[in-house]
């Protein structure tokens, strides 16, 4: 396992700057996730911690090992880091068997012969692919090749291995197996691992500590229930899957929670405050579709009426666009909980209700800047469960 320390990380391409002074530590044995959208740095940062890419500026230290310092041209290469690598793309030999890719590093460290069969029979049968040695790795299906990637990586025992998006190209129910296989195989060797995606679920499910980056700096870091229930912006909150995320005004403050009033409405909903707030501060009140419940009796802060305009049938949930005092409003309920009978239908008026440990309420302060108001960007997808 191995500590990794990164102080004032910098990459820039020309004029632009990818990653602006990044300060993190990354625990040894810790298995951390760097989530975000296209462009906010999460690759950048990986390829400049394995390697791949010169830092502007900054220092890497592994272990007890300085890998990187712009101050003192320090700078080594990725081969030499004792790091592994899964790419998105397996990044596998195509004219090698399974046996000699997953041999490959051990031939490059000069393991002797007898001790690199075992090894490499070792990780075949860690990976569920003992009895695929001989085949061609092009023979196999894409879950299997990623398996002989996780193999490869974990072969020579580097402290450190750095994932590239290395599920994005299986379907659903089998990134799902081979994330499972993936943290599984992180426990099992006591590995340091680093992570990147842009799934949420992907993260909250694998990870020990999530960092979310936005624009090449990190805006949250903490652990999944943290960035699940408590995001402290309403970028993160729309990112970690809050699809009603509303501005207004505070209300009334009582101990850590606080009413918010929502802008040209009569609607008030209270949430667990991220941050300090006053009354009349400016704030959002942020909440899942799945935590606005059915509630004929509703009244209070945190209820609200309105009459449903869609509805999307996704077998174990339905999926209502409801408009509330001319706003969209995303709401998601169990189908179990309904009869054939009681699930809405467009034109309906429903009432419905937000606990108030199930809402967040954002002071503007915390906020990163919107390009628009972030409910009207949502579309049905993401409503869909995660």
């Amino acid at each position: 396992m191995t500590e990794v320390q990164v102080s004032g990380l910098t990459k820039k391409y020309g004029a632009k700057a990818a990653l602006h002074e990044l300060d993190l530590t990354i625990e040894s044995g810790q298995f951390v996730t760097l989530l975000g959208p296209s462009g906010c740095g999460k690759t950048t940062t990986l390829r400049c911690l394995a390697g791949l890419e010169r830092p502007t500026s900054g220092r890497i230290v592994m272990g007890d090992r300085v890998v990187v310092d712009t101050a003192r041209r320090t700078f080594v290469p990725a081969d030499k880091r004792q790091v592994g690598m899964v790419f998105q793309s397996y990044a596998l030999w195509p004219h090698l068997s399974v046996t000699d890719n997953v041999a490959y590093p051990l031939k490059v460290a000069r393991m002797p012969g007898r001790e690199r069969a075992q090894r490499v029979q070792e990780m075949l049968d860690a990976v569920g692919l003992s009895d695929l040695g001989k085949r061609s790795v092009t023979a196999l299906s894409g879950g299997q090749q990623q398996r002989v990637a996780l193999a490869r990586a974990l072969a020579a025992r580097p402290g450190i291995i750095f994932y590239d998006e290395p599920l994005s190209n299986l379907d659903s129910k089998l990134r799902y197996q081979m994330g499972q296989q993936v943290r599984s195989l992180h426990n099992r060797f006591e590995t340091t691992s680093v992570y990147v995606t842009h799934d949420q679920e992907e993260a909250i499910t694998l990870s020990d500590r999530i960092i979310v980056m936005s624009e090449g700096v990190i805006v949250q870091s903490g652990t999944p229930s943290d960035l699940y229930d408590r995001p402290n912006s309403a970028y993160v909150a729309d990112f970690m899957g809050f699809q009603n995320i509303l501005p207004g005004t505070v209300t009334g403050v009582h101990g850590k929670t606080a009413d918010v009033r929502v802008d040209d409405t009569s609607l008030v909903f209270s949430g667990i405050a991220t941050g300090e707030v006053s009354i009349g501060d400016r704030a959002d009140i942020a909440f899942r579709a799945a935590h606005a419940r059915l509630s004929p009796q509703g009244s209070g802060p945190g209820a609200f009426g309105g009459t449903v305009e869609r509805t999307t049938y996704l077998g174990s949930a339905v999926n209502l666009l409801v408009r509330a005092e001319g706003l969209p409003m995303r709401v998601r309920t169990e189908t179990a909980e309904l009869s054939a009978e009681s699930v809405p239908t467009a034109g309906e008026e429903h009432t419905f209700a937000v606990s108030p440990d199930r809402a967040v309420v954002i002071p503007h302060e915390n906020a990163a800047p919107a390009d628009d108001d972030y409910l009207t960007t949502m579309t049905d997808a993401a409503v869909a469960p995660r």
